[in-house]
């Protein structure tokens, strides 16, 4: 499942995800979907590069993208904000949403996670788990991530988001891991999201992981 890709996989894991106890939200129909992509106008943008990040594949941008999204925090009552993520190989770390935000990727950008577990922070297991999923304890935070979210747009010219999880498998199958993988992107008791146009490879874990949330996909 971590190396599912392209747009009929990902619906794929979405429609397994849909008919899971754990998983209680739905797709929403495409006539729906063009009428939220209709009316995300974002009047105010700001790419990735101004906030520092170097997209060379090398350098660790986790706080470019930390800065960036405090930064257009102050849109959210303004109608919102978007981050451009231009053409590159961007090293980060994981970093959260925040609502009323659409990120957009170049069609020749990639956002690679980092290979180093210290970058995925820890946090606490699914309350429906009452555990990590593989491990007790906690679990690593997923690359992208949010929580009780709205209005938010993940998308791009058919860019990539790529984990470099064979680390991380390699780590799984040694049993080397303290705490449970985590995945590319994690949602959390949030609605009016949109997911598309996007490449998503090599998780750690799962490439999607939307809990507790109402998506519209496109």
């Amino acid at each position: 499942m971590g190396y599912m890709t392209g747009p009929s996989a990902l619906l794929h894991l979405l429609l397994l995800l849909a008919l899971s106890s754990e998983a209680p939200w739905g797709v929403r129909g495409s006539s729906r979907c063009k009428q939220t992509i209709s009316r995300v106008v974002r009047p105010h943008s700001v790419a990735i590069t101004e906030f520092g990040a170097v997209g060379d594949g090398l350098t660790l941008n986790t706080k470019a993208f930390q800065n960036a999204i405090f930064y257009l925090n102050s849109f959210a009552d303004k109608g919102g904000a978007q981050l451009f993520v231009p053409a590159g190989r961007w090293l980060t770390g994981s970093f959260i949403l925040i609502s009323h935000l659409t990120l957009r990727l170049d069609k020749d950008a990639i956002i690679l996670g980092s290979m180093n577990s210290n970058d995925w922070p820890i946090i606490d297991p699914l309350p429906s788990y009452g555990r990590g999923r593989e491990l007790p304890g906690g679990r690593h935070r997923s690359l992208v991530c949010g929580r009780n979210l709205t209005d938010v747009v993940i998308t791009g010219d058919n860019g990539t988001i790529n984990g470099q999880g064979s680390v991380w498998w390699n780590w799984f199958q040694n049993k080397t891991l303290n705490y449970t993988r985590p995945h590319l992107v994690e949602l959390i008791n949030s609605t009016e999201v949109l997911i598309s146009n996007l490449t998503f490879l090599n998780s750690p874990f799962w490439n999607i992981h939307p809990v507790y949330c109402r998506f519209c996909l496109l």
